[in-house]
């Protein structure tokens, strides 16, 4: 055990506790979030939105949800250009410290504007989270931490005015003060976002995680993510321990072979991923490797805002309500609710931040799970609404092709269901799936099945692929640019070619 991590890691719950007294104790939703829009509009009042939309006499949320409309991310990209161009006061008072890359896997880069209050607001969702977890489990403050790290794949961009494109890692959301204080209790350090290619970053990262002699923490947000890291340790073992001593890499070693990576870290006590949606498909692998390691759900975190977070011994994540102004859209009725008026059942979530963006659709779906009387209620993310592909009108959704596949019996196997052409390929490591048999799954969709009638489309065809294609998922997504921390798993995509990255499991195999 190091004395310094253990007196590091108390500094930093210390830091945390403010944030977390105010959050945990009993208070009227209504007012909290109440306070937080009338600030809000006080304070942007004098913007070219806050004009537009007249936000000096808003003085309640009624005259608030009259006046300014819901909005999606194309309803601002006038005024983000003209803030990328140096224009001031557009959208909020603060200047713009940066544009966020948005994660959309299935579709174009977005720029999310921070500013110092979007980033304070992340902050009132971190904190907590964070106090709750190092004082839940102290064994974890013995150790250090391995935070989710993306390697540059090109060079660092700005806009013509001259704000940077981009966080570099994790660690920017905790702020100046506590990225140095925490710098020191990361097992990996920020030199390995410099290598040379994917490659590289794998073999840089793995090495520094095996040098780490107390690993008490992984936070990454994908779990294939951490599978890969896991899967090129088991293929590069010997590279990895180099420069260890030798009872360590026979010790490393011998964990590997069993397929015990919590052995290889046996200090490790929370493994912090994704594990709803999709991405819960994904776990069982995980908790293979690591049997006595508890895997926290993340809450629910867009590159826009922080919605919820966890806390041990509870189902589900709290609304982070001191982060941003929350509606909630009842997917039943589109009848749209605060935060303090929910009840059990699905709802698309509506933020109003402190980024600049206003009544907000995000496009995830949550299921409200429980309602506890002057305490934040607890939900759970479902699926992201609307992403769609839609080649001729078939308008196959993230939700319809996970169903399709898991009544093909894909359920541990990789699969991504992509258009290619004037067909949709089905890229797999399952085995016996006919053609006929996927597309008969997919005309169960009546938009698809109408546009394969009219000859729109052709047959489905399945494409066995074979190597390590959740790895060239991921590589792929950040050649193109996406931080590795924001490449979600997914069922589908409208990103096509994939035949030209995936190693084919049969060379004779079509082409799609």
């Amino acid at each position: 055990m190091s004395v310094q991590c253990k007196i590091l890691n108390e500094i930093c719950r210390l830091l945390y506790w403010g944030e977390y007294r105010k959050y945990i104790r009993k208070q009227s939703i209504q007012k909290v979030q109440s306070r937080y829009l009338m600030r809000l509009l006080k304070r942007n009042k004098a913007t070219r939105y806050g004009e537009k939309y007249d936000f000096a006499r808003i003085s309640s949320y009624e005259e608030f949800a009259r006046k300014v409309p819901l909005t999606v991310y194309e309803d601002y990209e006038p005024y983000l250009e003209a803030m990328a161009d140096g224009e001031k006061q557009v959208l909020t008072k603060e200047d713009v410290l940066l544009f966020e890359l948005t994660s959309g896997s299935s579709g174009g880069k977005k720029k999310i504007p921070y500013t110092k209050t979007l980033k304070q607001e992340f902050q009132r969702g971190i904190k907590p989270w964070l106090y709750d977890l190092y004082s839940g489990d102290r064994e974890i403050g013995k150790g250090k931490s391995y935070w989710s790290i993306t390697p540059v794949t090109a060079e660092k961009t700005y806009t013509k005015a001259g704000i940077p494109l981009g966080f570099e890692e994790d660690a920017e959301y905790f702020g100046f003060f506590l990225k140095i204080l925490m710098g020191k209790l990361f097992a990996v350090d920020s030199s390995v976002k410099f290598s040379e290619d994917m490659q590289h970053f794998y073999l840089d990262t793995t090495r520094q995680l095996m040098q780490c002699q107390e690993l008490s923490l992984i936070s990454v947000w994908n779990p294939t993510f951490l599978t890969i890291l896991c899967d090129f340790i088991r293929d590069n073992v010997g590279l990895v321990v180099e420069g260890l001593e030798r009872k360590e890499q026979e010790r490393i070693q011998k964990a590997v072979e069993a397929n015990r990576f919590d052995h290889v870290f046996p200090m490790l006590r929370i493994i912090s991923c994704w594990a709803d949606g999709s991405a819960k498909d994904y776990l069982k692998d995980l908790e293979i490797r690591f049997p006595t390691v508890h895997i926290q759900p993340k809450g629910l975190l867009a590159t826009e805002c922080f919605v919820s977070f966890p806390l041990l011994r509870e189902e589900g994540s709290r609304l982070s309500v001191r982060s941003h102004f929350f509606e909630f859209r009842r997917v039943t009725d589109g009848k749209i609710l605060l935060a303090h008026e929910l009840e059990p059942g699905e709802y698309e979530v509506i933020v109003t931040t402190g980024g600049g963006f206003y009544r907000y659709c995000i496009g995830d779906i949550v299921e409200v799970i429980k309602v506890v009387p002057d305490q934040p209620p607890i939900i759970r993310f479902l699926r992201r609404a609307g992403i769609t592909s839609d080649l001729f009108g078939e308008k196959l959704t993230e939700e319809f092709v996970r169903g399709v596949c898991e009544k093909l019996g894909i359920t541990e196997e990789f699969c991504l269901l992509a258009p290619e052409g004037k067909r949709y390929c089905l890229y797999t490591t399952a085995e016996g799936i006919a053609d006929k048999v996927l597309d008969d799954e997919l005309r169960e969709s009546y938009h698809y099945n109408y546009c394969r009638q009219l000859g729109q489309l052709k047959l489905a065809k399945v494409v066995p692929v074979c190597g390590e294609p959740q790895k060239v998922y991921i590589q792929r997504h950040a050649e193109d640019g996406m931080r590795v921390g924001d490449i979600k798993p997914a069922y589908l995509t409208k990103k096509t070619d994939w035949g030209n990255w995936f190693q084919k499991r049969k060379e004779e195999s079509e082409l799609c």
